[in-house]
């Protein structure tokens, strides 16, 4: 399910996300537990680049499975809607080239555990 989609839209997560879009997920899935500190650490830590660790990090959400995947999109719908349109995950209408982040992914989010 979610984990599916999340690999689907690897290669482009991987291109697009910004550096404070990958911290603030970092962030956040730790404090869901999604993540636990060594994996948030070595993120951070052990990846050069903005690319290299939004590889580890959604190499790490998507082998903990779809509720992992679940939480992980409904984060970027919810504090980047730019990268969640990027992403084909937005089915809200664009108003003047925005998203309000209320109609960002609501399929993604109502199953949401």
């Amino acid at each position: 399910m979610a984990d599916l989609v999340l690999k689907e839209k690897r290669r482009v997560f991987i291109q697009s996300v910004s550096p404070g879009t990958v911290n603030g997920l970092l962030d956040e899935l730790l404090q869901e537990r999604v993540l636990n500190q060594e994996e948030m650490e070595k993120v951070r830590n052990e990846n050069a680049t903005v690319m290299d660790k939004a590889r580890a990090l959604i190499d790490f959400v998507i082998r903990k499975g779809p509720r992992a995947s679940q939480i992980c999109i409904g984060h970027i719908c919810e504090d980047d809607s730019h990268l969640a349109e990027k992403l084909g995950l937005s089915s809200g209408l664009p108003n003047n080239g925005k998203v309000h982040s209320h109609s960002s992914c609501p399929h993604y989010l109502q199953h949401r555990i």
